[in-house]
């Protein structure tokens, strides 16, 4: 795994919930270049699955993203 995405998931996780803040910090990450890998995408619902909790926008950023993948 990248560096980054090593230091993302620790912040992201660190109290065990995703929230709105940690979120518009991912996406600024994982869309910084306008594309979305499947890896990329993986990375994401692998956060959503050992998070605690999450906020709403943690969902609508995986859907926004499988849309990019899946090219819809």
């Amino acid at each position: 795994m990248a560096e980054w995405r090593k230091v993302a998931k620790g912040f992201a996780l660190g109290d065990g919930h995703v929230s709105t803040k940690e979120v518009d910090l991912l996406r600024e990450l994982i869309l910084k270049d306008d594309h979305v890998s499947q890896s990329e995408l993986n990375f994401l619902k692998e956060i959503k699955a050992e998070a605690k909790t999450s906020v709403q926008v943690l969902d609508d950023l995986i859907a926004e993203c499988e849309e990019m993948v899946n090219g819809k």
